[in-house]
């Protein structure tokens, strides 16, 4: 086993190279060298502009601490883990509230933690990460039905950190995957095969749980093109596969890695580093673009997150349209009806919570 006296001067050693490897990339890209380099993944859009963000008309005041946020049947989903109940519903013009559901505990359709939310046919998807499981919610009348698919472990899938569902019979989890970044789920919760490698550039020497960890990120779905998304949420990377080809790797952007250190210990084995740039801070499926929050930037300090950028790209993964927000924005949720962008932030004057709208292009 090689054993490295001065891990520090190691990591700096290797921040180096990867930076010198990244600048003859970036070199050798449709950008010359000489040109202003602001941002890799943001100058592969020519389509740039200042997006024009208006108050949504929905209220915040009922709003408590939330960290998921989505928008099914003209209501405003809310996920909120510091309630007896994960979930709280809004109407979506006004705000009022309607009502919540998925209470915490260890119960028949009750919840231990709240790991995504996502969309399928007509159901709405909770990932219980806590239980590793994914529950179909549907409302049948006044009440809502539950329907659990428990994700099976084993040599291939040892963790399972975000599951979403391609249809109600087949899911995608990412995690601690044998050998590779993806896993395709039956309907059972079974693996059905791997596929998809980390952002190029990784190190191939990290073990699957370390690769797991450092390109933790977010997945966004479109049923009717069959096309998966997935981007980190340290570092700039976002790719696109065909999963009507199994799996097969459309468009891949990667420029910066996530900057960490490793551990050694297999419960938390990798440590990010301050200097990190945020990635993608949430990730959205509309019918003609994957929709990403972005930020591209260094945070300034603890308090300091969220994205400022929207990154449209279209669903053979080429870069379409960018739009600049004035302020950072924590999550997002996409109303196709009435074509807005909904963005959910803190209010920097008053420390509230602040929804604000951009208009969904055609």
């Amino acid at each position: 086993m090689l054993i490295i006296s001065d891990m520090g001067a190691f990591y700096r050693n290797m921040r180096k190279i990867i930076r010198g490897v990244l600048s003859l990339c970036i070199c050798f890209s449709v950008f010359s060298c000489d040109d202003k380099v602001e941002n890799p993944m943001v100058n592969l859009f020519q389509d740039q502009t200042m997006a024009s963000v208006v108050a949504s008309p929905i209220s915040t005041e009922e709003f408590r601490t939330p960290y998921l946020m989505d928008y099914k049947d003209g209501m405003l989903l809310l996920g909120d883990i510091h309630q007896p109940k994960f979930m709280s519903v809004f109407d979506g013009l006004k705000g009022t509230f309607l009502g919540d559901f998925a209470s915490r505990g260890m119960g028949p359709d009750e919840f231990i933690h709240l790991g995504n939310i996502s969309q399928v046919g007509n159901s709405l998807c909770l990932w219980d990460a806590g239980r590793s499981s994914l529950v179909f919610v549907e409302q049948d009348g006044g009440s809502l039905s539950y329907r659990s698919v428990q994700i099976n472990v084993d040599d291939s899938l040892s963790a399972a950190f975000q599951v979403i569902p391609l249809r109600e019979d087949a899911f995608l989890a990412s995690g601690i995957v044998k050998g590779h970044r993806l896993a395709l789920l039956d309907g059972r919760g079974h693996v059905v095969s791997l596929f998809g490698h980390y952002p190029k550039g990784y190190r191939r020497q990290n073990t699957d749980a370390e690769n797991g960890f450092i390109y933790q990120g977010t997945m966004a779905y479109q049923e009717k093109k069959g096309v998966l998304a997935v981007a980190c949420g340290m570092g700039e990377s976002i790719c696109f596969y065909d999963m009507n080809n199994g799996g097969h790797l459309i468009k891949e952007y990667s420029f910066e890695h996530p900057i960490y250190e490793l551990t050694g210990d297999n419960v938390s084995p990798v440590v990010f580093r301050t200097d990190n740039k945020t990635g993608f801070v949430d990730l959205k499926s509309s019918t003609n673009y994957c929709i990403g929050l972005f930020s591209g930037e260094e945070r300034i300090g603890p308090e300091d997150y969220g994205g400022n950028k929207l990154l449209l790209f279209a669903w053979n993964g080429e870069p379409a349209k960018m739009m600049r927000l004035e302020g950072k924005y924590t999550n997002m949720a996409i109303d196709e009806e009435r074509r807005r962008i909904l963005l959910l932030g803190v209010d920097s004057d008053g420390g509230g919570y602040m929804l604000s709208e951009v208009e969904l292009p055609n």
